[in-house]
């Protein structure tokens, strides 16, 4: 689209990093000049009626250069999806710009490579949720925003602290925002360049992702599935991702495997610690965790969790509904 100096007539702002997907879209309906235009539509979710869509497509915008239309969760990315729909938006008059956002897309759905050939794709995904070195890398990446944001507010944070920062939110730049603006505030009575400790996270941040997961899987093992779904809704309710939910999942499932080998080996407290790693107060809450359930079954328990995991990454289940299904079976 010469005529828009380059602008594309078709983008797709997706992925699970909601944090950088919401300051994608804002930079795109900024550069478009979407604020009080009135060639500019948005639907989302219910409201969306690909007929009126269609329409306003194909109408000449009013007094300016073009018109732009958003798509907020219309659902079209998933699986193989229609091809009538991805039919509808093949020719694009050069004064239209379609905007899609959302947040789960199956790379081989039509209209998905509809985008990919004649428009952009800008795909923003939490750094859990990578694998092997692009997630070391996306983990990296989130770390130095956190301390330049923490800089730019006259505050700095060591590694450690860091580390105990993200244990409370996974590398979720949404949480992490929001539990960056609580630290900044509670220490504007503090000295420039001062440093967050462990005692300001304490005072302010919201109770550990880790924690909140840990009492889900300790209602799940003891049968309270309505307990244990009433958290996972927490969870979500603060957009923790899927995907890390699962990971920290394994991570406990792992720790309480190994507490019940220990006990099953007739080892002391001392023992199981010193082989594990585990500290003490956490092990007598595994402990608990673990006293009428059987080594078989929290082996299960983890090969869901894989099998789970892999089901999400091939598309073949949402990861919403993973997670669900993995407290209710």
């Amino acid at each position: 689209m010469n005529a828009m100096n380059g602008l594309k007539n078709m983008y797709l702002i997706c992925g699970d990093e909601d944090y950088l997907r919401e300051q994608e879209k804002n930079r795109l309906l900024k550069a478009l000049g979407c604020e009080g235009s009135m060639n500019y539509n948005c639907f989302s979710e219910e409201d969306i009626d690909l007929d009126e869509i269609i329409s306003l497509m194909h109408t000449l915008p009013f007094a300016e250069e073009h018109r732009t239309i958003m798509i907020d969760g219309c659902g079209w990315f998933n699986g193989e999806g229609s091809k009538e729909t991805a039919e509808a938006f093949s020719e694009l008059p050069d004064s239209t710009v379609v905007i899609f956002y959302e947040k789960n897309v199956d790379k081989n759905n039509v209209l998905t490579r509809l985008i990919q050939s004649k428009g952009k794709i800008m795909r923003f995904d939490t750094a859990d949720s990578r694998q092997g070195k692009d997630k070391t890398l996306g983990k990296s990446e989130v770390r130095d925003w956190v301390k330049n944001e923490l800089k730019h507010a006259g505050r700095r944070i060591d590694s450690r602290t860091l580390n105990e920062l993200t244990e409370f939110t996974g590398y979720d730049m949404q949480n992490l925002s929001t539990e960056l603006e609580k630290l900044i505030c509670y220490t504007l009575d503090k000295p420039a360049n001062y440093v967050i400790g462990r005692q300001d996270i304490d005072a302010v941040c919201s109770k550990t992702i880790t924690d909140r997961i840990f009492d889900m899987i300790a209602f799940k093992l003891k049968g309270r599935v309505s307990e244990a779904l009433t958290i996972l809704e927490e969870l979500f309710a603060v957009k923790t991702a899927a995907m890390r939910i699962i990971y920290v999942m394994v991570k406990q499932y792992e720790k309480a495997l190994a507490v019940k080998e220990g006990m099953a080996a007739g080892l002391s407290d001392a023992e199981i610690m010193a082989k594990t790693g585990i500290k003490d107060w956490q092990l007598r809450r595994i402990k608990d965790q673990v006293t009428d359930v059987t080594l078989k079954e929290l082996i299960k328990r983890l090969e869901a969790c894989a099998d789970t995991e892999c089901s999400i990454k091939s598309g073949d289940i949402s990861d919403r509904l993973g997670v669900e299904l993995l407290i209710i079976k």
